[in-house]
């Protein structure tokens, strides 16, 4: 049998892509785990960032080089919003977009008989209907909700690989979570472009949709991933009304961007940051330990001195338990207009800044959290430690090695900017529960 390697980068969506893809190959091809032992490599792109795209570009010159003698494919959004430069990396790639996953056998077929295929068009495929083959991590799912943008910031080429948004249907979300849970998992995450744009060419939306996941039987957690400040506006409510379930992990993410409105407004981001920052607070007012997460971009084009100061005060006030910073960088197919710019040292120092608030902020507000005592859900591993989350997803590492899915009763002893170390208060069987 032909033996299939799959390598992926970039985001949750992505890692959901590449188990569906490995579902459907796994009928026919057998899927390996060594990229030595493979005949075909397929490789799952990011190209959200430059410094991303440098490393994706390096990667296929690397294997092909490598590798010469194996066949290869290069999938994800890299295909659709740069194919010359994915072709230039590889050109005897085959290329699969990320609207016909579904014909992944037959890119493999074909590529194995010589023929270079570029199944990159754009379609409607509803990914909810397509089984995934999860082997790696049986307590997380990721669930699909959506794919693609209501909006059309400036800077994101992603947008330009996922196309309009299409929503879904709820009963085949509903049903994988319901599977998810007969099958052993113990958390889902909600995933989408934005979730916060779901249901809206569909006459539902996000709230409605969370509601209806959390009936379904059994004891589980749902995170529910990023979300547009501006779509999450109009059903705030709702969508606060919904995170009142147990089984809903406290958690925002909200990618703000920026805390100027001037750069938001050329940014073509359709909120303001009062706007933005009436969520934060309305979410904080019913869940005060509530997680909040957020995205910033330093050195957008027209950035000066004063609008970098917004966001660094816009950071101070809210005090984001997490804060994903990056440099701007020009991507493919974007209409950002990148002039002379400033000094590429002004650059580096406001980095440096930035970097330096959220760290102390982070430690902050970790530090908040020792004394804390409750339930941890154990869903990640890190050689021999033990990573778990509580109610509010933040993440509690115990140095002892425990059993993915154990829900333990932990005491936080101390903290760090990026994580909380744990204890388990109690080691009886009784008190270490194998699952909820």
């Amino acid at each position: 049998m032909v033996k299939v390697y799959f390598e992926t980068y970039g985001c949750s969506y992505n890692k959901a892509d590449t188990r569906i893809m490995e579902n459907l190959v796994s009928r026919k091809h057998d899927i390996v785990e060594e990229i030595s032992l493979a005949d075909v490599i397929v490789l799952n792109t990011c190209y959200v960032k430059t410094s991303t795209e440098h490393r994706i570009v390096n990667r296929i010159k690397e294997i092909a080089s490598k590798y010469p003698e194996k066949k290869m494919i290069i999938a994800g959004c890299m295909t659709v919003v740069d194919r010359e430069k994915a072709i230039a990396s590889n050109p005897r790639a085959s290329l699969i977009g990320p609207h016909n996953i579904d014909r992944i056998v037959e890119a493999i077929d074909k590529t194995l008989e010589g023929e270079t295929v570029y199944y990159i068009s754009y379609k409607r495929l509803d990914k909810s209907s397509l089984p995934k083959l999860w082997r790696k991590n049986e307590v997380i799912r990721i669930i699909q909700i959506c794919e693609g943008c209501a909006d059309a910031c400036r800077y994101c080429c992603t947008r330009l690989a996922r196309g309009p948004i299409f929503s879904f249907k709820i009963e085949n979300i509903v049903e994988e979570v319901r599977r998810g849970v007969l099958e052993g998992a113990k958390e889902f995450w909600l995933t989408a472009q934005d979730t916060s744009a779901y249901g809206i060419d569909s006459g539902e939306n996000l709230a409605e949709l969370v509601k209806k996941v959390t009936e379904v039987n059994g004891q589980f957690y749902v995170r529910i991933g990023m979300m547009n400040p501006h779509h999450t506006l109009k059903i705030l409510d709702q969508l606060i009304e919904a995170y009142r379930s147990p089984k809903v992990f406290k958690f925002l993410h909200l990618p703000v961007q920026s805390g100027s409105n001037r750069i938001l407004k050329m940014m073509r981001r359709r909120y303001s940051v009062e706007e933005a920052e009436h969520v934060i607070e309305s979410f904080r007012k019913v869940f005060p330990k509530l997680t909040f997460a957020t995205d910033i971009i330093l050195g957008y084009p027209g950035e000066e001195e004063e609008d970098f100061v917004k966001t660094l005060d816009f950071l101070e006030r809210t005090r984001p338990d997490i804060v994903n910073l990056s440099k701007f960088g020009k991507r493919p197919g974007t209409d950002v207009e990148v002039g002379g710019g400033y000094d590429i040292r002004v650059l580096k120092d406001r980095s440096r800044r930035a970097h330096e608030l959220v760290g102390r902020l982070q430690l902050e507000g970790n530090r908040k959290w020792i004394g804390w005592r409750g339930k941890v859900l154990v869903d990640e591993k890190i050689g021999e430690d033990s990573v778990g989350r509580n109610e509010y997803y933040k993440n509690i590492v115990l140095r002892q090695n425990f059993e993915l899915g154990t829900l333990l009763e932990v005491e936080v002893i101390d903290a760090a900017p990026h994580f909380l170390l744990g204890k388990v208060t109690c080691t009886t069987e009784n008190d270490i529960l194998r699952s909820f």
